[in-house]
């Protein structure tokens, strides 16, 4: 969904349209528009006078005259509004429309005088007219009160009882656990809970898991990596009760613990490197708070610090430059989300930002679905659209610092606003010839936008030239070029370090509700505040100097928020066993689900803050219970009872994420860097919008192909994702995934067949042990084997491995023996892979062939086929090739392991 559409909304809990309701309900028939009230002026017109002369003179005026061009009907030309009183105030690009109780500084009267600009532009008004619009501005600009709808602000027994009675908001239970008869299984009190259960209903746990089981799963779980040989075997041989204990503690002490456990986090954060939605605009600084995050988890940073800083860093106290350089990237997490910035109308622009960042922060701290209140009652859950108005208070008192602003229809850096970045470093030191130039520049830039402004809209201007264009053309060139020559001497991300972010606003005030969620349609005002669902004597007040975000963050994270303990405890518990206590991890409202473990969440949750709101204790403690050391194999008799493994009678299978998958694959061909790069790759783009098909684009794919860096580090500008993430259903980049997708498809077998890194890795892992002569082809394969998948081979799959790599050998050895850069492989038989022909670039190599039954040997194909410019950009083609015909032998039995289910899945 684009959260970012102006008059949509699709919550996880309102699934219908949200229809708009047009403000343009006036017409030329005569029908009554309820028009909202400006916010200044904080209660309805109660004058019937003015009231009168509004209908009489002012609407009939706008609608004969203006209506046309200037209404959200007929997409508000040059910004201006005239069907809505904020529109008018706010005006376009020009600046105010009108200062009410001032006519003659108001642009309104300026233009229908023909001052300059011309409006209306083929006739002029009367003087009675123009007066009656003097008259109008200067009483105040009075404009029909909004209808209020009756069930706004009345009450509403109904929630009164669900905050009572709804599991998810009452506070944390003290729990003991439950004693149980088999004392041996209990490992820790994550076992007595869930032995409890399994005596309730009569189930009986699968065996524990084998070594190298174990040391597989936690190792992927834990870094999203697999162990490397000696890990393996130095876990096979130590024999100690503390054997597993110190593979835990070493896995959490390593910097791919902070990867892996950063990138759940960055699903929450819906993390990405543009605005995506209609215009898709580079945000060249967000790879900042992605290491932020990273750097967070690695170094344990305590949860409720951890939110705090993303929610109001900017208003913590710091002990240094640095920290308070940190605490701003954080609030990195209210400014990287999907932003619509072709949207023509400033409020709406803000208004649906707002709505996004108050759907993340509710959504991923406090699993609820608040934003389905934007435009009513949320109709499951006891939040009113006062409380939803008064969370948007505070985001509208803060300044969204993403270095973009909406302008419909804009080019070049027309979406780029550098007053809108967060300086994290200290400014690059100038000189005084710098200064000099950035004087000339300045006056420079503002000549060519005064002689633009001045003939802008003209008849002048709009006369074509000989060149066919309107002469006001060639005066825009010269002002943007002035502009970027500016930009370049001034810019804070040209001369300094700069991070997206939030501050607090310059205008610090409360908000109107917005009926039916219309970004114009302004009823009463509401105090900020936080969600009345959760309530306790002395929780923080808005502080009424500040946004409010400072109060929030202490909201969210106080000790009696049992509604944030819960959520990150049952995440992480779901990353662990693949199902959360509560499996619905994003929805903890009455239309989610119950916890099947109730007191243990309570018992975790408890821990989890006295324990200082350590994620990294929680997982070892969860990691270490007996529950999570079971086998993976089913149990017939308890089929029946606990098809789904509910109540964990055994550890839930899974299949790898795509990270993982392509980790994995470097890691095994012995590929992988460790070293996290600096930046990312889109940190050098302009500010300007992108296609996803353009060269930019196929600038980013190409560049994830060529990466060895774990995959937490590829490019994630919106609507390019990197196809290796792609096919195996990676995190929606717009919206918060507490939980992917798991899907097979064909698509996904197809790339483990054809991509050009899957082959890469392939033939990498093929040279890795072809490379080495002490080996005989049995410990080739044990290798193989041991590197991909973590164990020995057995007999029958030495026996057929070895076979298959003797008769592919066999049959591609004449074509190198015979190899005089002429020949390629041919895929167009299958059945004789051997077959060569002469191919279009002369390679003289044999591919790789990917399945072992059909021993096809493949072909040479383009990149990334779907990402060239088919005008613009010629195929080009990518070229992988073994160096002999042994080589090529191993390098298809290699593809086919890594392309293997027992690759992918994880028991």
């Amino acid at each position: 969904m684009n959260r970012s559409a102006p008059f949509t909304h699709l919550g996880a809990n309102c699934r219908g349209l949200r229809i708009r309701i047009g403000l343009l309900a006036l017409s030329f028939s005569g029908f009554v528009q309820l028009l909202p009230l400006h916010a200044a002026d904080n209660r309805p017109s109660d004058d019937p006078a003015k009231v009168e002369f509004f209908e009489k003179k002012i609407r009939p005026l706008l609608l004969e005259n203006c209506i046309n061009c200037h209404s959200a009907e007929n997409g508000g030309k040059g910004g201006l509004r005239v069907d809505d009183r904020n529109g008018l105030i706010e005006g376009g690009g020009r600046g105010p429309g009108l200062v009410p109780g001032k006519p003659q500084e108001s642009l309104l009267i300026k233009v229908v005088r023909h001052q300059g600009l011309q409006m209306p532009p083929q006739k002029k008004l009367t003087d009675d007219q123009i007066a009656d619009l003097e008259k109008w501005i200067l009483d105040g600009a009075t404009w029909p009160a909004v209808e209020i709808p009756d069930d706004l602000t009345g009450p509403k027994p109904e929630y009164d009882e669900l905050k009572r009675n709804h599991w998810a908001w009452q506070p944390l239970k003290a729990v003991v656990p439950p004693t149980v008869t088999s004392e041996a299984f209990a490992a820790n009190p994550i076992d007595q809970f869930i032995f409890s259960k399994w005596a309730e209903a009569g189930l009986q746990p699968a065996p524990d898991a084998d070594k190298i089981a174990l040391i597989r799963r936690v190792t992927f779980d834990l870094t999203g990596l697999p162990p490397t040989v000696d890990e393996i075997d130095r876990f096979l041989s130590d024999d100690s009760d503390k054997a597993f204990e110190k593979v835990v503690d070493r896995l959490l002490k390593s910097s791919a613990y902070g990867e892996r456990w950063g990138r759940h986090w960055l699903d929450l954060a819906r993390y990405g490197e543009s605005t995506g939605s209609a215009r898709n605009i580079p945000l060249p600084h967000a790879w900042r708070y992605r290491d932020y995050v990273i750097d967070s988890f690695t170094n344990d940073k305590p949860y409720d610090q951890f939110i705090r800083e993303q929610i109001a860093g900017d208003l913590l106290p710091a002990n240094s430059p640095t920290e308070k350089a940190e605490q701003l990237i954080a609030t990195g997490f209210l400014a990287i989300g999907v932003k619509d910035v072709n949207q023509r109308f400033k409020i709406r622009f803000i208004m649906d930002n707002v709505d996004e960042q108050i759907d993340t922060v509710t959504r991923s701290v406090l699993a609820l679905t608040a934003s389905c209140a934007r435009c009513h009652d949320h109709k499951f859950d006891p939040i009113p659209a006062v409380d939803y108005y008064a969370l948007a208070g505070i985001f509208q008192s803060s300044d969204l610092c993403a270095g973009v602003r909406s302008k419909m229809g804009g080019g070049g850096l027309d979406y780029y606003d550098n007053t809108l970045l967060l300086q994290v470093g200290a400014d690059a030191k100038t000189d005084p010839q710098l200064a000099e130039n950035i004087e000339a520049a300045t006056q420079a830039f503002e000549k060519a936008r005064a002689e633009f402004e001045a003939i802008r809209g003209t008849p002048e201007g709009l006369a074509v030239g000989p060149n066919g264009k309107p002469k006001q053309q060639a005066f825009r060139a010269r002002m943007n070029k002035a502009q970027q020559e500016l930009l370049a001497l001034t810019d804070p991300a040209v001369i300094g370090k700069v991070a997206y972010g939030v501050r607090d606003g310059k205008k610090i005030s409360d908000t109107e509700v917005r009926i039916r969620g219309e970004a114009e349609l302004q009823g009463p005002t509401v105090p900020r505040g936080f969600l009345s669902l959760l309530e306790w004597p002395e929780q923080p007040k808005v502080n009424p100097k500040q946004s409010g975000r400072l109060e929030l963050a202490e909201w969210l994270t106080s000790e009696q928020n049992p509604l944030t303990q819960r959520v990150i405890v049952n995440r992480i518990w779901q990353h662990l066993f693949q199902r959360g206590i509560v499996s619905t991890v994003d929805n903890f409202g009455t239309t989610g689900d119950k916890p099947s473990h109730p007191e243990l969440l309570d018992y975790l949750a408890k821990q989890f803050v006295d324990e200082g709101w350590s994620v990294k204790k929680l997982i070892r403690s969860i990691v270490l219970s007996h529950t999570y050391r079971l086998g993976a194999d089913s149990v017939s008799s308890n089929l029946a009872i606990d098809p789904g493994n509910r109540f964990l009678w055994r550890h839930s299978p899974r299949r790898l994420d795509a990270e993982e998958i392509r980790d994995a694959m470097l890691a095994a061909s012995g590929q992988l860097n460790p070293v996290r790069p600096e930046g990312s790759p889109a940190k050098d783009f302009k500010v300007i919008e992108m296609r996803n098909n353009g060269p930019e684009a196929r600038n980013l794919s190409e560049q994830a192909l060529a990466s060895v860096s774990r995959s937490i580090y590829l490019p994630l500008v919106r609507g390019v994702t990197p196809r290796s993430l792609e096919v195996f259903d990676f995190a929606e980049q717009g919206m918060v995934t507490g939980s992917r997708h798991t899907t097979t498809v064909p698509t996904q077998a197809l790339y483990l067949l054809n991509d050009p890194f899957v082959r890469k890795q392939a033939l990498a892992l093929a040279e890795r042990v072809v490379q080495q002569p002490n080996l005989s082809d049995v410990e080739r394969v044990n290798l193989v084997y041991r590197l991909a998948l973590g164990r020995q081979a057995n007999p029958t799959e030495i026996e057929r491995a070895t076979g298959f790599v003797a008769e592919i050998e066999s049959a591609t050895q004449p074509a190198y023996a015979a190899a005089d850069g002429n020949l390629v492989a041919d895929a167009a038989n299958p059945a004789t892979p051997a077959t060569l022909t002469k191919g279009p670039q002369g390679n003289s190599r044999p591919q790789a062939a990917s399945d072992a039954t059909a021993a096809a040997v493949l072909p040479v194909i383009p990149a990334n086929p779907d990402d060239i410019d088919p005008v613009d950009a010629p195929v080009k083609e990518t070229v992988i090739e073994a160096s002999d015909a042994r080589t090529a032998a191993w390098w298809s039995f290699c593809q086919a392991v890594l392309g293997a289910a027992e690759f992918q899945y994880l028991k």
